[in-house]
């Protein structure tokens, strides 16, 4: 049990004390709580509502300018045209969809671990670093990579080699395969 001053007749209080024996003051080694004033309760309130309207202007989607129908309807051909070229290069569509093969083929490829797997990646490396024509004229691939080991029955991981058949018009995982090795 400590003394304090306390904080209304400066006698020494009991810091265990809920009031003061000689002035009857609640909590009196507690400094006392200060209430804001209405006018610190504006000055908050007007701070507030200048932030939300700063940032509110600053989100806004109304700043593009606007575009001429025309004008967009030539630059949605012109992307159309360059999807559809895009569609028959091998190169140029599997780079497009390699992401998306290595997000959606990557529990498929797990699943054929008999005890566990696991991915080498890394953060930003992709999963398969290869790609071949599985269906040309339905823009199907089949992705290859070497960075996944599974567990074999004495514990330790081996390298294997996935395949993932991918469909990137809608995103689907068509068929997995694997084979121990690397390529």
């Amino acid at each position: 049990m400590a003394l304090r001053p306390c904080r209304e007749c400066g006698k020494e209080v009991s810091t265990e004390a809920e009031t003061c024996p000689n002035c009857g003051t609640k909590n009196p080694t507690k400094p006392p709580v200060k209430k804001a004033t209405a006018k610190e309760v504006l000055a908050g309130l007007a701070t507030l509502a200048f932030i939300i309207f700063v940032v509110s202007k600053c989100t806004s989607s109304d700043t593009e300018p606007k575009k001429d129908p025309a004008a967009a309807a030539k630059a949605e051909a012109e992307q159309s045209a360059k999807d559809a070229a895009c569609k028959m290069d091998l190169q140029c569509w599997g780079d497009k969809n390699s992401v998306g093969a290595s997000v959606y083929c990557a529990t498929p490829v797990e699943k054929l671990a008999k005890y566990s797997a696991k991915w080498t990646d890394g953060t930003f490396e992709l999963k398969f670093s290869r790609f071949r024509w599985l269906d040309k004229d339905k823009g199907t691939l089949t992705f290859i990579g070497d960075k996944i080991q599974f567990q074999n029955g004495f514990g330790a991981y081996q390298n294997h080699i996935a395949e993932c058949d991918f469909d990137p018009n809608g995103n689907k995982v068509l068929d997995v395969r694997a084979r121990p090795g690397r390529l």
